[in-house]
């Protein structure tokens, strides 16, 4: 099964050279590399079967995140919601937001996928099962 944590080392190896395209591209494998881990602790841990539907899963995935009553859950939605909205402007933006925005974003996105990625694994070794 894949890893989508190993998006995160694309990411850290485009970002070793710095220029707006491969800036723009890290900050996306980073939210990819979230997304998908949280996807699969929800399905594969949780058993939330709904998330393997594809239609409007990222905003759907981010609310069941988010509003979660578990702590941990909710911070990595907080997370999740916010690499979400810089990758896509780093994806579909291209007139509003320049090089810099992404260089100076793009240690956050990366410390912030590196500390969802973390969590995620937390989580899966001590699920928060409701009963």
């Amino acid at each position: 099964m894949f890893d989508f944590s190993k998006f995160g080392d694309v990411g850290d190896y485009l970002s070793l050279k710095n220029c707006e395209e491969n800036n723009r591209s890290a900050i996306s494998r980073y939210y990819y590399s979230v997304f998908g881990s949280v996807r699969m602790y929800l399905v594969l841990f949780l058993n939330e079967f709904e998330f393997i539907d594809n239609f409007r899963v990222h905003s759907r995935i981010c609310d069941r995140m988010s509003n979660s009553d578990d702590n941990t859950e909710s911070e990595i939605g907080e997370i999740l919601d916010d690499l979400r909205e810089i990758r896509n402007y780093a994806d579909y933006e291209w007139d509003k937001f320049d090089e810099d925005y992404f260089k100076k974003n793009l240690v956050k996105v990366r410390n912030n996928s590196k500390l969802a990625l973390d969590e995620v694994e937390s989580l899966k070794k001590s699920p928060p099962f409701k009963f």
